[in-house]
C-alpha cells in the first residue's frame, strides 16, 4: 500500500520541478530580451532636427495628425524637402528611430497594459515608413530619386511625426517620469 503513495509523491515532485525550471527559463528569457532601463532605449535614438521633421509633416497634416484638405497642403518644394529631411540618410535615421519608438512603447507596456494598442499602431506605422523608404531606395537604384523623393519622403516623415506624437501621448497617459527627456529628444 505504501508504494503507490511514493509514486504519487514522486510524480508531484517531478511536476513541480518542471514548473520551476519552466518559470526560471521564462524569467531568464524576459530579463535577457528586454532592455533593462529607459536610458538604454533612449540612448539608441539618433539625433534629428525635430523642428525640420515638424515643418515637413505639418505641410501635409495638422498638429493632431489629420491630413490637410485645403490647397495649402504639400507646398514645400522638392529641394526644401531634401534639405529639411537630409536626403536618404535622414530617412534611414528615421527608419532606425522608428524601431526605437516601438521599443519605448513596449517598455511602457510591461506595466501599463493599455499601451498594447499603441505599440501595435506603431508597428504598423513603422511598416508604412519602411515602405516609403524602400520605394525611395528602389527609385535611387533606377535613377528616379528626384521624381519620387517629394512624394514618398514627405509621407515617410509624416508617418514618423505621428509615431513620435503617439509615443509622447502614451508616456503622458502612463505618467512616465522621463517624458521631459523624451520630448526633448523627439
Amino acid at each position: 500500500m505504501q508504494t503507490p503513495n511514493l509514486y504519487f509523491l514522486a510524480a508531484i515532485a517531478i511536476f513541480f520541478s518542471i514548473l520551476i525550471v519552466i518559470a526560471g527559463y521564462y524569467y531568464w528569457r524576459s530579463r535577457r530580451s528586454s532592455p533593462a532601463h529607459f536610458e538604454d532605449l533612449f540612448a539608441q535614438l539618433k539625433s534629428i532636427d525635430r523642428n525640420h521633421i515638424a515643418q515637413v509633416a505639418l505641410d501635409l497634416v495638422d498638429p493632431s495628425g489629420r491630413p490637410k484638405v485645403d490647397e495649402e497642403a504639400g507646398t514645400l518644394e522638392p529641394s526644401q524637402l531634401w534639405n529639411l529631411i537630409g536626403g536618404l540618410d535622414g530617412l534611414e535615421i528615421l527608419e532606425r528611430n522608428s524601431e526605437v519608438l516601438i521599443a519605448l512603447a513596449f517598455y511602457v507596456q510591461q506595466w501599463y497594459p493599455e499601451a498594447a494598442p499603441v505599440a501595435e499602431r506603431l508597428r504598423l506605422d513603422a511598416r508604412e515608413l519602411k515602405f516609403h523608404v524602400g520605394r525611395l531606395r528602389g527609385a535611387a537604384q533606377q535613377g528616379n530619386l528626384q521624381i519620387s523623393f517629394p512624394f514618398y519622403a514627405q509621407r515617410a516623415v509624416t508617418t514618423y511625426y505621428r509615431m513620435t506624437r503617439r509615443v509622447l501621448e502614451l508616456y503622458e497617459a502612463a505618467d512616465v517620469p522621463m517624458i521631459a527627456d523624451l520630448e526633448r529628444a523627439l
